[in-house]
């Protein structure tokens, strides 16, 4: 009772919810600009416990002296544990834990992450990886420790500033972790589902007066942050939307891979040579779906095929290695891309599946349902830039009078024919 366990539901428990959600965002990227801490049920009243100058709480001498009058239960026991006061940096290794997740997090590192973090899902790796394009680093970071639900595991709570890319001002933030401890004296950060029994010692750890003041204490910090920088504010609020997007974009991308995985193989044959990938999709170390992942094509990525199989998988060279992805998902490269139409357009002319062919709106994000050139300039014979290819995505920023469409693509300001920019609804 008290270890992790495997998950067997399909919903975490409401806390881990609350941990998960809470440690992987910036105190303050929330619309409203107000802390993200663990506010959980069950808060406990009457404690008996006084405040020290610092502002952390310590259990009293009359409240201990009641405790072993009234003669503690197992339970009981749990719960004094819960109520020490919580240490500052007491423990090198963990402090050590802290500073290696932290900095995987800040450069996107995630086999780092996932050597520290047990159970880390790719859904928060994505996440992760999305968030740590804003951020340049986390700075003084400070762990505060309580006893875990069992022995040699920890309750940490690690406050530290954010230093964002192109912005002056360090951000105040604060996220708990539940560590526990390894054979071999290490440490590592437990993401997974926990038993009823931890849950409410979380909840009780959680409710600790300590606890709260040391969350109190962090969200004045920020709250002083960004009421004394405008710019601060605005760009915690624009980056809180920018990371929906992206990160959405993102998951979407890794369902249809895995999707596009366990498809029933139509018996296509791929001849060697160059292909082109028809949509995300996996590469992996062998011809099979069990197989390691070694990289992901998306939509429109040309690479050589090598060999064909029966199976219905395709060899590739891959960055340099042998990789296999699923064939139907490849296509070969033909003349369309160099000599594409006067109409700027490579493969259908706009006919059935582009059912496709709804208003374009006046701006945003929108997928195109057939290939489109890009231009340096609105002109057919400009300079092309690139090439969106069926299921690519294009920003539209301004539809212009002359029939062209200004875009932005992969980076890069372009332009693109609207009669021939058609979007799948």
């Amino acid at each position: 009772m008290g270890e992790p366990k495997e998950p067997k539901r399909e919903a975490k428990e409401k806390l881990l919810q609350a941990l998960q959600e809470n440690r992987n965002r910036v105190i303050g990227a929330a619309a409203a600009l107000a802390v993200l801490i663990v506010i959980l049920a069950g808060a406990l009243s009457g404690s008996g416990t006084r405040q020290t100058s610092l502002g952390i709480s310590e259990e009293t001498e009359s409240e201990a002296a009641a405790e072993e009058e009234t003669g503690a239960s197992e339970s009981e026991s749990a719960g004094e544990s819960a109520a020490v006061a919580l240490e500052e940096n007491a423990y090198p290794q963990i402090t050590a834990l802290m500073e290696s997740y932290y900095r995987a997090a800040a450069e996107g590192d995630v086999e780092t992450l996932q050597s520290v973090a047990d159970s880390l899902s790719e859904d928060m790796l994505i996440y992760l990886q999305k968030r740590s394009e804003y951020i340049e680093s986390y700075q003084d970071l400070t762990c505060y420790t309580k006893a875990g639900p069992v022995e040699d595991s920890f309750v940490v709570y690690v406050s530290y500033e954010v230093k964002f890319r192109d912005v002056d001002a360090l951000v105040p933030g604060i996220s708990p972790f539940l560590v526990y401890g390894r054979e071999d004296g290490s440490y590592y950060i437990y993401e997974g589902e926990v038993e009823e029994a931890v849950n409410a010692y979380l909840e009780e750890v959680s409710a600790q007066d300590d606890v709260v003041d040391l969350m109190n204490l962090v969200q004045v910090k920020f709250n002083e942050a960004v009421t004394a920088d405008e710019d601060l504010s605005d760009f915690l609020a624009r980056m809180t939307e920018e990371l929906k997007v992206e990160v959405g974009e993102a998951l979407a991308d890794a369902q249809a891979s895995e999707e596009a995985e366990t498809a029933e193989p139509d018996g296509t044959l791929i001849r060697p040579g160059e292909v082109r990938a028809t949509e995300v999709v996996n590469v992996r170390a062998s011809d099979s779906e069990q197989a390691d992942r070694i990289g992901k094509l998306q939509t429109g990525d040309v690479l050589e095929a090598l060999e064909s199989r029966a199976n219905g998988w395709t060899k590739v060279n891959y960055n340099g290695k042998e990789g296999f992805v699923k064939s139907e998902y490849l296509e070969p490269v033909g003349e369309d891309l160099e000599n594409a139409g006067e109409g700027d357009v490579s493969g259908t002319d706009g006919g059935e599946d582009a059912g496709a062919s709804a208003a374009l709106p006046a701006s945003g994000t929108v997928m195109v349902a057939e290939t489109v050139n890009v231009r340096k300039s609105p002109d057919e014979k400009a300079e092309r830039i690139g090439v969106c290819y069926q299921g690519g995505r294009l920003e539209i920023l301004m539809q212009q009078a002359d029939g062209w469409t200004k875009v932005k693509f992969e980076g890069k300001t372009g332009y693109v024919k609207t009669a021939v920019l058609k979007i799948v609804k």
